[in-house]
Order: C-alpha cells, then sequence, then structure tokens
C-alpha cells in the first residue's frame, strides 16, 4: 500500500450523460450532485445505433464551458450518490489530482476483487485493472477530460466501447487510474440502453449510503488475483502483470499447488454449507467458495493477520458489505439476484469462511 499525502485545492464541474428517454433520471442524478456547473449532455443521435460514446464525447467535451474548474465529473443518468458526496469527491481528487478517479466499480468485475481486499486492509483506493475503466460516476482533470472528448471523436476504434476507449486513452496518456473505497455511487437497476441487459444487476461492491472520508492510500495488490468471471460462472487467477487469457489458470489447479486438492476443498464446503439450503447451484457455489479460499490464502500472505481480523469486524458495515456482495456479483447471472439478496447474511459467513481456510491451509507462493 502507498499512500499520497499532498492535497490541492478543487474545483468541480460535471455532467450527466443520458438518452433522451431518460431526462427524468438524468434531471434526478444531475439535482442531486448539486454541482454548479453542470449539466445534462443527451446523446445527440437519439434514433441511431444504441451507443454510449456520443453522450460521452458531449460530456467530457463540457469541460471546456468551465474554464475555472480543476477537475470535471461525468456522471451515467442512473446513479445515486452517498451522503456528503461532493465534499467527499473534492476531498478524493485531492488527493489525487492528477489521475483518473472513479467512485464507483461493479461487484463482479476483477477491480472489485481488489476492493475487497482494499476494504479488509485498510486502503482507500485501487487500481484499475478491468479492460475497461468505470465510467459511472468517473473524475478526471479538466484539461485531460477535454482531450479525452477529442480522443472518442477522432480515435474511437470500430465497435469500442466507451469505457473500453476511456481505459485505451488513459493507458496512452500514462495516467492512473483509480476507483475510490468504499464507493461513494451506486448503479440502480434501470433498464440498459446499450445492450448490457444480460450483464444482469450491476451494484457497487461496497457502496457506503452513509458517507465516507478516505486517506491518500492505494492498494499495492499481489501479482495474483482470483476472481470468478462472472459469464461463464468460472473460477480463474488472472496475473496482473502479465493479464491476457493465455496466462489465466483455472483456480482448483493453482490451489492444488498450495496444498489443497479438489476433494478436501470439496469437503471443507460441505462441512460449512451442512444442511442449509442456497439458492446456488452445487457447482456454482463450488466456484464461489474456492475463490474465497484462494482471496483468503493470498491475502494472508501479503497482509498478514488481516484474515484473523475478520471474524471481529462483521459489525463494520463496510466488511460485511464487501464479504455479502460476492457471490451476488460473481453469480447474478445464473441465478435469481432476489433470492441471493436475501441471503446476503448467510453468504457472507460462507465467504468468510472460505477465505479463513485458506489463509489457514493453503501456502501460495508469493
Amino acid at each position: 500500500m502507498h499512500t499520497t499525502h499532498s492535497r490541492s485545492r478543487v474545483r468541480l464541474s460535471a455532467s450527466v450523460m443520458a438518452h433522451p428517454d431518460r431526462s427524468a433520471s438524468a434531471h434526478r442524478v444531475l439535482a442531486d450532485v448539486g454541482v454548479e456547473n453542470a449539466r445534462v449532455a443527451f446523446d445527440p443521435e437519439p434514433d441511431g445505433p444504441a451507443s454510449s460514446l456520443r453522450s460521452a464525447r458531449l460530456a467530457y467535451a463540457d469541460a471546456d464551458l468551465y474554464p475555472g474548474s480543476t477537475h470535471h465529473l461525468v456522471l451515467q443518468d442512473d446513479v445515486t450518490f452517498s451522503r456528503g458526496f461532493v465534499e467527499s469527491a473534492r476531498a478524493c481528487l485531492s488527493l489525487h489530482p492528477d489521475s483518473a478517479v472513479s467512485f464507483f466499480v461493479e461487484w463482479g468485475s476483477r477491480t472489485a476483487f481488489l476492493a475487497r481486499w482494499a476494504v479488509f486492509t485498510g486502503a482507500a483506493a485501487v487500481p484499475v485493472v478491468n479492460p475497461y475503466v468505470p465510467t459511472q460516476a468517473l473524475a478526471l482533470p479538466r484539461r485531460l477530460a477535454v482531450d479525452l472528448a477529442r480522443f472518442l471523436t477522432e480515435d474511437v476504434e470500430h465497435g469500442e466501447a466507451d469505457d473500453e476507449a476511456v481505459r485505451r486513452f488513459l493507458r496512452g496518456r500514462g495516467v492512473p487510474a483509480l476507483v475510490m473505497v468504499p464507493n461513494l455511487v451506486e448503479h440502480e437497476d434501470l433498464p440498459s440502453l446499450t445492450g448490457n441487459n444480460e450483464h444482469g444487476a450491476r451494484h457497487s461492491v461496497c457502496f457506503a449510503p452513509e458517507g465516507a472520508a478516505h486517506d491518500g492510500s492505494v492498494l499495492d495488490p499481489p501479482r495474483l488475483l482470483p476472481m470468478v468471471a462472472w459469464n461463464v460462472g468460472r473460477a480463474v487467477v488472472v496475473d496482473l502483470h502479465d493479464d491476457v487469457p493465455a496466462t489465466r489458470r483455472p483456480t482448483l489447479d493453482v490451489l492444488g499447488e498450495w496444498g489443497a486438492t479438489e476433494s478436501v476443498l470439496r469437503g471443507a464446503l460441505d462441512r460449512v454449507v451442512g444442511a442449509r439450503a442456497y439458492p446456488v447451484g452445487p457447482d456454482l457455489l463450488f466456484q464461489a467458495w474456492i475463490t474465497a479460499v484462494a482471496l483468503g490464502a493470498l491475502q494472508e500472505g501479503h497482509w498478514p493477520g488481516t484474515v484473523g481480523a475478520l471474524r471481529g469486524r462483521l459489525g463494520e458495515p463496510l466488511v460485511a458489505r464487501a464479504l455479502a456482495t460476492l457471490v451476488p456479483g460473481a453469480l447474478r447471472v445464473f441465478t435469481d439476484p432476489v433470492a441471493l439478496s436475501r441471503r446476503a447474511d448467510d453468504l457472507a459467513l460462507l465467504v468468510l469462511a472460505a477465505m479463513e481456510y485458506g489463509a489457514a491451509h493453503c501456502r501460495p507462493g508469493l
């Protein structure tokens, strides 16, 4: 974990990117955010092919309208805010003035697994390791936002999504992309206008509706990141230093090298589950279980003592939320999300038991 100590004064402008069909929601977001220099950027071709790029270009270009601002915040039209959002966002941007800062990441993405580690170990931000940058609530230095608008107009590849283009732009400029933890923005379940309904519910990994204070610490993760690929329901380990599909390995294979065989892992899960029934098929539940086992093993190796402390921290809302979102986030397209939400407490305890098992029985080579 490293920490940023310097603060700079932040003057914020904002835009809400929206399709005209969601005008009411967009104006609700605009009113709720409460930034003086702000407006809605409507898709200029609402009858065109489904795409968020057109409104995104306008939203980032709006930064040029406010030369007195230091940073420009772009919001999607289906978000809600924590208490004191603007003040907290300014504080975060003052700590990371040259970064792209997102205030949301969805609960099943690979960056979400880093965000849980941040909650458990005390970091206030994580690097974005998704193949895209979360754009539901993204703030950039003003001049960078203007340059991004130009990039989205001139340099977007055919069929590229705006969040993937943002990632490519930031990487090309060498700009760090961070997610603040806990999240200060939640994503509502409105119908997607860009064909993402098959992605299932995309809630925050750890939303703090009550508000949160962040320091300048940024998680320094291990090289390996266990996760569930939410679209196929399979547990894999990602090499963050060489993140291409060819380097990803089945988590079960990795755990075998760390001393845990499949039969032993299944037996441990059966003992924890007991007679309780979960609204998840047994194979899918096993995929989530071994992911949490691997997460616990790596966390204990990288941040000794932090896994053992979690059971005593279950009364902390952020810890409870971070544990409770793992299974629904990972398996949301395979099972009923309402049924999962009803069992959130049980699922959180299941994840914790898996992490404790990994910390106690697995020895990753760090």
